[in-house]
């Protein structure tokens, strides 16, 4: 597959956490800006099933926590985790 390198301009808070997840992964920042980009067009064919949630789970008949506006330009980037303690 042709590779094409680009350049991209992050804050110094996100070139931390690059070179921080790059460390702890024992792997390169190409690598895991390449596993976002993986993570983000995985949720984007489930948003296009209709399965618009995101979340974490110890028990599969719970959500535990909640990705919210983290992988989607209209919710005004309020990027954060809730935990989900609705009752099911």
């Amino acid at each position: 597959m042709a590779k094409v390198r680009l350049s991209i301009e992050v804050t110094k808070g996100l070139a931390a956490l690059l070179d921080s997840l790059a460390a702890k992964e024992d792997t390169t920042k190409t690598e895991i800006v390449r596993r976002a980009l993986s993570v983000m067009k995985a949720y984007k064919d489930q948003v296009a099933a209709g399965r618009t949630h995101l979340g974490f789970t110890a028990d599969p008949t719970k959500l535990d926590a909640e990705l919210v506006g983290i992988l989607s330009a209209s919710d005004g980037g309020t990027d954060r985790v809730e935990d989900d303690s609705r009752p099911k």
